[in-house]
């Protein structure tokens, strides 16, 4: 159970980590953002940027401690199919630019791929929902040694020996 946990772990954090260069580059420049999804005719660039900073900034804090799973890999999901399928048009593009896009297009995928697979597996039980809800592993107290005893062989049933038979008709 424990390997279960730790390897729950290791994929929230991987799947975090993936978002943070896009979020940092983001973060650091909205209106530049806002203005590359407008320029793909996407009405309200300004906010969709900014609902989808937010979310890759906000999303992936909450995988990490395991906070409202199904919620924030749902909102990851959404702002990443949605950043994907306007940033990564490789079905527009020719040469080498759509093959860059077209690889990049593919890894989002994966990452939606993950997303989804930790929103049906959860967080486990080293998250903050597994603390919350109890599942966190607890640890056995000490067993206690009980004190040995020397074996000693128990009489069986005593049955009259046939020396003890004859004895008793004698009598």
């Amino acid at each position: 159970m424990n390997m279960t946990n730790g390897i729950l772990l290791a994929g929230r954090l991987l799947v975090a980590a993936s978002f943070a260069p896009p979020a940092v580059a983001h973060m650091s420049n909205i209106s530049g953002f806002a203005a590359r999804i407008s320029a793909k005719s996407i009405p309200y660039g300004d906010i969709m940027a900014a609902t989808i900073a937010l979310t890759e900034v906000v999303g992936p804090l909450a995988i990490v401690i395991g906070l409202a799973p199904r919620l924030s890999a749902s909102a990851l999901v959404a702002a990443s199919v949605i950043a994907t399928g306007i940033m990564h048009r490789f079905w527009e593009l020719e040469g080498a630019a759509r093959q860059m896009e077209q690889s990049l297009f593919i890894a989002q995928l994966g990452t939606i791929a993950a997303l989804l697979l930790y929103l049906v597996t959860g967080p486990g039980a080293w998250s903050l929902q597994g603390w919350w809800h109890g599942n966190a592993p607890k640890r056995k107290p000490p067993a206690k040694k009980r004190a040995s005893r020397p074996r000693t062989s128990r009489p069986g049933p005593s049955r009259p020996s046939p020396a003890d038979e004859e004895l008793a008709d004698a009598r």
